[in-house]
């Protein structure tokens, strides 16, 4: 297919989008170095396969090494601005949350599918209950068996990158205490303290036990914690969370990592300042907890231009969007994961997903100017309507 740099713009393209069943469209990321893209050419091929109409804003997959070219051989529409593809779509899919820039083009009638975080972003809450938009997260997404299928694999990447960055701001010429988690012959291996023992927390156990660590992994949940001993065996020390125990488990980490998680709620800061404090100076603390909010007390968000900050003589880093960093690798993973429901949504059109789909329902957050899951709504001291009503009114 021709790019519409080569045809007449506005005259070819309506032709093209009306004998389609739905445009999807697919903005380039406007958070800082954000540079992975909602869906990979191959992702793209099927729901034009399908009939449906993909817009590309042009360079959105650049990031992720998927040049336009290959999302035209796709059967894609490249489109020239950013206005185009939110102006055009009727189904809007991206991967964080709408930047500022984006507010404008939300519509009552506009379908919106990402990662949203609204707990603890209440602008973009606003600007989405205002607008009237129906917007379902990536992150509230359940299954009937409970789990977070959409959420699970940036939380195995953002696990396996909080090692990997803890790691590094742990060299001494990064500002930390000059410690290899692995060790050396005649020097112990560094302590490794995972919070939370989801997919997130056993990633970073996985890669943490991989580098030679010494690693304890604290949870609330001892099922998840048996997970952990019947994986790792005594090469991880388990331990189950109380406030004493997490403070016990904190003192003298040199790499500290939050990865607490209660869906689509604002996270439980656990960790406190002092338990921050009792690391030591120049130990590191990396919460992937930080998209709903942190786990510490001590937690604000940072970006990847500008990842860490200390606090009490502790490296804190937190990046709201780690993944960001393995861009074609997240977004393999990620298309994996929502191409089903995207194509749930594009075959079956709004009203039909929502009837006929509990996971859908699951993830829906905002419709017609309502929040519709409840932790959202609590963490935002907002009003929650239940989706059955919501669709009703």
């Amino acid at each position: 297919m021709r790019s519409l740099y080569s045809m007449p713009y506005h005259k070819d393209y309506r032709v093209v989008r009306a004998e389609r069943l739905m445009r999807i469209g697919v903005p380039r990321e406007r958070k800082t170095l954000e540079k992975r893209v909602a869906i990979s050419p191959l992702g793209a091929r099927e729901l034009t396969r399908l009939g449906h109409s993909v817009l590309i804003e042009t360079g959105a997959g650049v990031g992720s090494s998927f040049p336009d070219a290959a999302y035209q051989e796709a059967g894609c529409d490249i489109v020239p601005t950013l206005a185009d593809v939110w102006t055009e779509a009727e189904l809007l899919v991206k991967v964080k949350e709408p930047d500022e820039s984006e507010f404008q083009f939300f519509r009552s009638d506009l379908i919106l599918f990402d990662y949203l975080h609204l707990a603890s972003l209440p602008k973009v809450a606003d600007a989405l209950l205002a607008s009237g938009a129906t917007a379902f997260a990536y992150e509230n997404l359940r299954t009937a068996e409970g789990r977070l299928p959409l959420l699970e694999p940036m939380s195995e990447v953002a696990g396996k990158l909080s090692v990997l960055n803890g790691s590094y701001y742990l060299l001494s010429q990064n500002g930390g205490r000059g410690v290899l988690l692995g060790g050396a012959t005649g020097s112990p291996a560094a302590k490794v303290v995972v919070v939370g023992a989801g997919i997130a927390g056993q990633a970073a156990c996985a890669t943490a036990v991989g580098m030679g660590a010494h690693v304890t992994v604290v949870d609330i949940s001892k099922e998840k914690l048996q997970h952990i001993t019947k994986k790792f065996g005594d090469v991880v020390h388990t331990v189950v969370s109380t406030p004493h125990s997490l403070a016990a488990s904190c003192k003298d980490a040199d790499l500290l990592i939050g990865a607490v998680l209660v869906p689509g709620a604002a996270t439980p800061r656990i960790i406190t300042r002092e338990m921050i404090r009792s690391m030591g100076p120049q130990a590191v603390f990396v919460d992937i907890s930080i998209d709903q909010g942190g786990c510490a007390e001590t937690s604000r968000p940072t970006s990847l231009d500008n990842p860490v900050y200390e606090v009490d003589g502790v490296i804190h880093y937190g990046v709201c969007n780690m993944p960001a960093q393995t861009p074609r690798t997240s977004t393999f993973a990620l298309t994996t994961a929502t191409l089903p429901y995207i194509k749930e949504i594009a075959n079956n059109g709004l009203t039909k997903t929502l009837a006929t789909s509990a996971p859908m329902q699951s993830a829906l957050t905002c419709f017609n100017g309502l929040l519709t899951n409840r932790p959202t709504a609590d963490a935002l001291h907002k009003e929650f309507t239940p989706v059955e009503r919501a669709v009703q009114a």
